[in-house]
């Protein structure tokens, strides 16, 4: 029986030390028919020199001639894959060396399985153990999506234990239909999209803490002002919304994960704008409102948000 191809899509970008790194990780791994799509995001660092080294049948090289949104370098790598399955490696970030057997053989044994996830692990830059986060699960199993999701969103800590960009393992044809990786303003927000898009009241998720995940903290430097920041995020949730409701499929019906998804979006919204906020008076509860009655199917007034502070 032949192994199924995986295809791993790193884009970089000015990371060569860790790129290395990442590398190594996705090339070690116990399974063997894998192809890596390395899309370097013209990196400024040396990058290019090292990249005709890594040439081979399994490993393909996109140059970008100048950088890219993130997310649209992710998507225009993806046209290059010819895998089964796929999934994105961050260029600083590892994977555990049985990680791709482990959600080949979830999804390969169970053919509604769209999503597979492993557990994160935070490290630096030296690679040192920061935090093992606690298994959402003590043994590796498969569930509904709509009651795995909406029990996810729903949790305070959940989002601190799995990546949902980086290392969710995907069904490549079900991934590219829902759409891939979308471009807004606001990139955690981004990564939600094709996680529920995928996924259908008949599908499932694959969960295992034995797969490993480790994601690199680094040094935070503020780019921006932090309300030109909110700024930036608050029209990222908009823009969330747009894309979310055709996203959800026969998933719309749930009023309990619509409401879960709507309360962990402005919670994660809150937790990261606290002068844009402040300056704009933006009371969550009308966001919610506002977000319930833009998913709902009759438009009906949503349930109250509870959780959401301002109440």
């Amino acid at each position: 029986m032949s192994l199924p191809l995986v295809s791993i899509i790193i884009p970089t970008l000015n990371r060569i030390e860790q790129l290395i790194q990442t590398i190594r990780s996705a090339s070690l791994q116990n399974y063997a028919n894998i192809e890596l799509i390395i899309s370097d995001n013209a990196s400024r660092d040396g990058t290019k020199n090292l990249i005709p080294q890594l040439i081979g049948a399994k490993v393909k090289i996109i140059r970008r001639p100048f950088t890219l949104p993130l997310e649209v370098n992710v998507m225009e790598a993806a046209k290059e894959t010819n895998g089964k399955y796929i999934m994105i490696l961050s260029d600083d970030d590892l994977i555990s060396s049985d990680y791709v057997s482990t959600m080949v053989d979830a999804f390969e044994s169970d053919k509604t399985v769209q999503i597979g996830l492993g557990r994160r692990i935070l490290i630096d830059g030296e690679t040192n153990i920061l935090h093992k986060s606690d298994p959402l699960s003590d043994s590796s199993h498969s569930e509904l999506s709509e009651e795995w999701m909406t029990r996810y969103f729903r949790s305070q800590s959940a989002h601190n234990q799995i990546n949902t960009i980086f290392s969710t393992f995907y069904r490549r044809s079900e991934w590219i239909k829902s759409g891939g990786q979308p471009f807004l303003s606001a990139s955690f927000f981004a990564d939600t999209i094709p996680f529920v898009g995928v996924s259908s009241t008949r599908s499932k998720v694959f969960y295992s803490p034995d797969a490993l995940f480790l994601y690199r903290m680094h040094q935070k430097q503020e780019s921006q002002q932090p309300s030109l920041a909110g700024k930036q995020k608050y029209l990222g949730m908009f823009q969330f919304f747009q894309h979310l409701r055709p996203a959800l499929g026969d998933l719309s019906y749930s009023e309990e994960l619509r409401s879960a998804i709507i309360r962990y979006i402005i919670t994660m919204f809150l937790g990261s704008s606290h002068e844009f906020i402040k300056d704009e008076a933006i009371d969550p509860h009308v966001l919610y409102d506002i977000f319930w009655d833009y998913l709902s199917l009759n438009r009906a007034s949503g349930p109250d948000p509870t959780g959401l502070p301002g109440k």
